[in-house]
Parts: structure tokens; sequence; C-alpha cells
């Protein structure tokens, strides 16, 4: 009797612990119910507002194509002719927008609809888009305004979200509106200019906005997104298509990147969404244990964190923090005290060829080096914002574990309205000479008792540049440097495109070769080269991307080359060079982007090093 009552309370308690589970799984499924859940996770991560591709009304305003005879013409005319008299102008003048604009749309105008990309086409090209805006070989299309309606879902909690994330993809100068109230604006002609076109051609890159969000900017309900785009004086026609999304702060932009690695510090440069005070985790393991803050007090965007208390040849773990949010954890090596040998690597030219960058930045990060150097033209346009970020986004994992040291391109400056971008505003360079004026880039560096020249091609014929390397090549006779290599982007030799420099090769060329420079590097022409002219040995490194150069001379059915370059091999090839210094020797190995060799190693000695 008392077994079976044993077994019917066995059984009941059972029956109750599973009625018990079930009613927790069936609360724990309505707790997890979608339709629940939509503001908690829209609360956890970006609110996509506007997507990609989006379908816009549209109304384009077309002008007559400019007349050849007048272009430069008309610019001289316009900045040279005497007030009120009468001048030729490069482009016909547009009317306003269409009525309503942009607060309404193109609610009250006349309009199409498309989805997006929206672009011109041009001398009988086929038209990378989905809507076609007409022929831009018969007529400029001069402005397109486009507007797109969204409805924001009154469960989103607009207090948990403090920025907006704008993509744009656009030729070449645009503003964007959201319920009437500019929120982004790049390259656009202001009211005083003369040309009604953007002021710059702009690249074939998205482009990042983030704007803080106010008060009254989205609203839960309809919302109107208004965008006016214009071309360039050089370009007939307009293109465009964007993304519009809600997001929370705490993000880390670009970077984190290895700068300035010494044998007891380094530097890490990042950029942070919004203003803020963040800091470096970082140590000699996975443990950390270590905290470095920004050297401002202020709230930045831009960081330059400095870290101290390094060892040569020491790994360092470290990630970054930034709305007391941590990233990933990323591992660099300080190099090693001379006279180990120290290994670098060599690459130049990328502009716009993304794929072939990164299948280089993936090879290097198997490599087993301490650093890189860059020759270049990392960049198409150096003040097309898209450009730097579609870098920094194919090279973040490279430049999150090797410090990255490059010298300014030619395209890598640009040209943004009157302003010149300077590389100190996107990398932590190494301190400038005193004496170095604003638009130059020139300046050295030391490590493991190997000294670094970086030459400013741009401003070879500043006499300063001139007077100071020679100083410095001086000061470096006395510390006894193991080995002196310099850099430079348009070198004094090559076969390609450019045949060389001939005032780098007049000027420059004699006071390395006099001072023992062990290795020139240069870029600028997209195609491999070495040689020996006149003594010194020099290395063309530009096949990281852009578009390869064919030879141009000293070979048959080419005409003779005008400087005297001691070539000994060149090549069409992407490629990069591996560079170890050795306490007697250097040694350099040119590889394609899959690390098969693209000639022999070459050994160059050190002499009475």
């Amino acid at each position: 009797m008392r077994a079976a009552l044993l077994a019917l309370g066995a059984r009941c308690l059972g029956l109750l612990l599973l009625l018990f589970f079930a009613l927790n799984l069936s609360s724990s499924r309505a707790e997890a119910d979608p339709a629940d859940t939509d503001d908690e996770r829209a609360a956890s991560g970006p609110v996509p507002l506007v997507a990609q591709g989006a379908e816009y009304d549209y109304w384009v305003q077309s002008s007559p194509l400019p007349a050849e005879r007048y272009g430069a013409i008309a610019l001289f005319d316009h900045e040279g002719g005497k007030p009120g008299e009468s001048r030729p102008q490069l482009l016909p003048p547009i009317g306003a927008g269409p009525k309503g604009w942009p607060l309404r749309g193109l609610d009250q105008a006349p309009h199409k609809r498309g989805r997006a990309p929206l672009a011109s086409r041009a001398n009988g090209e086929s038209c990378e888009c989905k809507t076609q805006l007409g022929d831009s070989s018969v007529e400029r299309q001069a402005a397109l305004y486009a507007s797109h309606r969204f409805s924001l879902s009154p469960k989103v909690d607009l207090s948990r979200h403090s920025l907006l994330e704008l993509r744009l993809l656009y030729r070449d100068g645009a503003r964007v509106f959201l319920n009437g109230r500019q929120i982004a604006s790049r390259g656009f002609p202001s009211a005083s200019d003369v040309l009604p076109s953007a002021r710059a051609t702009k690249g074939p890159e998205w482009e990042e906005f983030l704007i803080p969000l106010t008060g009254g900017m989205v609203e839960a309900g309809e919302n109107v997104l208004s965008i006016e785009v214009r071309p360039s004086a050089h370009a007939h026609g307009v293109r465009l298509d964007a993304s519009l999304s809600l997001r929370e702060v705490g993000r880390v932009l670009r970077g984190p990147m290895v700068q300035r690695v010494r044998p007891h510090k380094a530097s890490i440069r990042f950029d942070t969404d919004l203003p803020s005070k963040a800091y470096v985790e970082y140590g000699a393991t996975s443990a950390l244990g270590q905290r470095a803050l920004s050297a401002r007090s202020t709230l930045v965007r831009h960081h330059r964190v400095e870290l101290g208390g390094l060892k040569p040849g020491q790994a360092v773990h470290y990630r970054v923090v930034s709305s007391g949010r941590p990233g990933a954890t990323h591992v660099f090596h300080v190099p090693p005290e001379a006279p180990e040998p120290l290994r670098f690597a060599v690459y130049g030219d990328v502009r716009g060829g993304h794929r072939v960058h990164s299948e280089i930045a993936n090879a290097l990060l198997g490599e087993a080096i301490d650093f890189v150097i860059v020759t270049g033209d990392m960049v198409m346009r150096g003040s097309d914002e898209g450009d730097w970020q579609r870098f920094f986004a194919v090279a973040g994992p490279l430049l999150a574990r090797l410090p990255y040291y490059p010298v300014a391109g030619n395209h890598d400056t640009g040209t943004s309205g009157d302003e010149r971008r300077r590389m100190s505003e996107l990398f932590a360079l190494w301190p400038a000479p005193a004496d170095r004026p604003a638009t130059g880039a020139w300046h050295s560096f030391d490590i493991s008792g190997v000294h670094f020249v970086m030459l400013d091609s741009n401003n070879y014929r500043h006499e300063a540049q001139l007077k100071w390397l020679e100083k410095d090549l001086l000061a470096t006779r006395t510390t006894g440097a193991r080995a002196i290599f310099a850099v430079v982007h348009a070198g004094p030799y090559s076969r390609g495109l450019h045949l060389g420099h001939s005032y780098a090769a007049e000027h420059y060329a004699p006071l390395l070769r006099e001072h023992g420079v062990t290795l020139l590097f240069s870029g600028h022409d997209h195609l491999y080269q070495r040689g020996t002219a006149g003594g010194l040995n020099y290395m063309v490194s530009g096949g990281g991307g852009a578009p390869l150069y064919s030879v141009r001379c000293g070979k048959r059915g080419k005409p003779r080359c005008k400087i005297k370059d001691g070539m000994k091999h060149v090549a069409k090839e992407f490629h990069y060079i591996l560079i170890t210094v050795f306490p007697g020797h250097v040694r350099a190995c040119p590889k394609r982007v899959d690390g098969t060799p693209l000639e022999a190693c070459i050994q160059y000695p050190l002499k009475g090093r």
C-alpha cells in the first residue's frame, strides 16, 4: 500500500513539473514573439529607414552641352576679366529647383518615378543604373532632384538612438535634406559660385555621413528624404543612390591603426563616431592589464593614444574601448634591437584597385614582418572622403596589426576647394622637421638602427626639402645607422608611363648616392623595376592595385630612355617587396600577389656599416 502511494505521489509530482515547464516554455515563447519585440530589437542595433536601391520620385533639369571652344577660356576670363564686361561662361546657368523643394519633395512638380541607382548614360555606353536619366552626350543633366517617402514605426524609441547614418553614392556634388532640413552637403556649389556645377569630380565609392540626431529631425509616421545632385564642370551627367538608418553611438569608425612604434612606445590612431574620451587597454598577453588614455583632455573624434612601457621584440595585445564598449583585441610586435634582422614590406599605388590591395594586405599578414612602407597613391582622389573610407575598410586588418608608414603620392593630397588634404589628418606620422612648411610631408625616423628618409615628390622643387635632406643625411652618418632607405612617390627612374622624374634625377639622386643610401624605393609608375643608376640602387614598386603600365622606352620598338637608369629588371605585375636587413647585407625579395617570386631575391652589401 505504501509503495502504491509513493508511486502515485511520484506521478503527481512529475505531472506538476511538466505543467511548470510547459507554462514557462509558453511564457518564453510569448516573450520572444517578434510582434512584441520589434522595439527591443530596434534599440539594440541600427534601424533602417531608407534602403539602398529604393524608389524615388525624381526631376531632372537639363541644359545644352557647353561649347567646346569655351572651356578653359571661359574660366580664364572669369578669373581675370574686368567687372561688368561681358564674357562667356563654361556652363549655362540653371533655373530654380522644383516648387515646394525640398520640404515637400516633388509633390508640386511634374516628376517621374524610378528605382536607384539613378544615373545618366554617356557616349552610347551602357548605364550602370536601375533608372536611366538620359543620354549625357546629347544634353547635360545639370541637376537632379530626388525624394523618397518612408515611414517610421512609433515602436522605435528615438531617445535610444543618437545618430543618423547616411550612405551616399553620387556624382559629383550633393546636398541632402530630411523633412526639409539640410543634414549633409559635399562638393555642392555655393550661392556665390558663378558656375552652377560641383566643385570637384567625385569618385565611384560610397561615402558615409554621420549626423547627430536632434529633436524633430525624424518623427514617427511619414518622413521625406530629399537629395539634390550636380555634376562637376568636367561631367555631363549625375548619379545617385542612398541609404539611411538610425544608430546608437560608441563605434570606432576608422582604425585602430598602429603607428610610430619605438623601442618602448607606440601610437594607436583611431576615429570614433562622436567626440568621446575613448582609451586603449593593452599588455604583453591577452589578459591586457594596462590602460592608456588619449593625450587630449577634451572630447574628440580623432584619437591618438600613446602606449608606454614596451620592450623590443615584444608582442603587444591591445583593444580600443569607446563609450564603455570594448572592441576586438589585436596584436602587433615591437621591432627587435640591432643587430637582429629587421624585416619589412614595401608596396604602393593602390588607387581604386581594391581587390588586389585586399590580396596584398592578406599576404603581408602572413609574412612575419615588423612594419610596412608605402610608396604613395593609396587612393584615387585625396579630397574624396569616400575614397579614403573604402581604403581604410580594405586595409583595416593590416593597419590594426602592422605599423604603416606611407609617403604622400600626388593622388593622396588631392584638393577640396582650395584646401590640400594633408597626410597628418589621416595618419600619426613621425614628427616633422621644425622648419618644414605646412604643405610639405617630408620627414625621417629610425627603427632598430636603420634610418628611413621619407621624401615628398609633390614638393621636389621646394628648396627647404633639399636642404633638409642633406642635413638629415649628414647627421645620420654620425649615428652609425646600419642601413639607410629613402622612400618617395615619383622617383627619378622609371620606364613606365611617367619615364622617371628628371628634377629628382638631377638634384636628389646625387645627394642620396653621395651619402650612401642603401636603396631608394619609389612608386608612381604602376610596375616593378629594379636597377642601379650611377651607384644608387633603386626599386620602383607601384603594383598595389592601380591599372598596370607597360614599358615605354628602352626596348625593341620603343624610343631610347632619356634618363640613364641602369635598369636590371622590369615587369608589368602586381606585387610587393620583402626587405630583410641583416648585420652585413640587405636582402630584397619581390613577390607577386600570390606569394610566388617575381624574380630571385637580390642581395645588397652594407659596406662599412
